[in-house]
């Protein structure tokens, strides 16, 4: 069932009893070729609102997320609570600004909502975000000019980035095929994929970790696999700081990464660190909390975060 008929199908249920009360857009929402159209229908108006993005999304391939917060206050013996939500783009696919609301209903306890999305807006704008990404690439000269370890890490960090760019790419073709075939944007795409997968293969990263390191290791490894040609060693290692705070322990863990030669003299490359603090009972408790938080945000990163520090080290040797 697609999106459409599925929300048709809510809509029809949840307004049964004064079907006639509500107005056409509700059951189609009709805005001709020049627009995206969702409608979203809830108890209130902000869930409304969310369900309608959410039917947007789903229309361009995007995707949308909200957070519900309960928040409970005591006076005497009475408890009151309120709730409180968060909608989210995860995407940059839908600029908030060129979206508008084109109708509202209210009928039986409910709100009806109308968004629409310019399809001409919308293209000019994706268009523009996506060239500007394309002119800011580093240039293939620069790339080839920088050591083997840095061409692999920068062409992980656009895999990461290819299906999200891929994905503007359909977008647009989808609603000028056209004039997005004429602009040649699918010709740096090309070009860009075919710099990738040659620069991805420029070197080896392998990951030496003592066992203690446990799940940040296999995240680490997860995402710095394959590659040829030359070896590079990344050594993680860990410190923690912990401090009481009334019932509380409170530890800080810090993620030391060094990058370095395999071969001597060894040299030092690259170095980073990340740090997270939580707190629990017991020290272990707050220390395992913060150890998997890191590895959360490697996971989440796909192992980007690793490498984020702008600029490089002075390079020191280990003899």
């Amino acid at each position: 069932m697609s999106a459409g008929n599925l929300l048709l199908l809510i809509v029809m249920l949840s307004i049964s009893a004064k079907a006639s009360a509500w107005p056409s857009w509700v059951y189609q929402a009709n805005c001709g070729t020049d627009y995206f159209c969702a409608v979203g229908i809830a108890e209130n108006e902000v869930m409304a609102k969310k369900l309608a993005f959410d039917d947007l999304s789903q229309q361009l391939q995007a995707s949308v997320s909200s957070q519900s917060t309960i928040s409970i206050t005591k006076k005497g013996k009475r408890n009151s609570s309120t709730l409180t939500q968060k909608i989210k783009l995860t995407t940059e696919s839908i600029p908030l600004n060129l979206v508008s609301i084109a109708e509202k209903s209210f009928e039986n306890n409910q709100t009806a909502l109308l968004i629409k999305l310019s399809k001409h807006q919308f293209y000019n704008n994706l268009a523009s975000r996506v060239s500007t990404f394309f002119d800011n690439i580093t240039t293939p000269l620069q790339l080839y000019q920088q050591p083997l370890w840095q061409q692999r890490v920068w062409a992980q960090r656009q895999l990461v980035q290819q299906p999200s760019i891929e994905n503007h790419l359909v977008l647009l073709s989808s609603i000028s095929d056209e004039r997005t075939t004429s602009s040649g944007v699918w010709q740096k795409f090309k070009r860009w994929q075919q710099l990738t997968l040659e620069l991805k293969n420029k070197a080896i990263i392998e990951v030496q970790a003592p066992q203690d390191l446990g799940v940040i290791s296999a995240s680490i490894n997860r995402f710095l696999t394959g590659g040829s040609g030359t070896v590079y060693w990344l050594q993680p290692s860990l410190m923690t700081k912990s401090a009481k705070d009334g019932d509380e322990y409170v530890v800080e863990v810090l993620l030391s990464v060094e990058l370095l030669e395999s071969e001597p003299p060894y040299r030092v490359l690259f170095t980073n660190t990340l740090k997270e603090r939580h707190r629990a009972t017991s020290i272990n408790t707050a220390k395992q909390r913060a150890i998997e938080a890191i590895a959360h945000l490697i996971e989440i990163s796909k192992g980007q975060v690793l490498f984020n520090k702008d600029g490089q080290n002075s390079v020191k040797e280990y003899l």
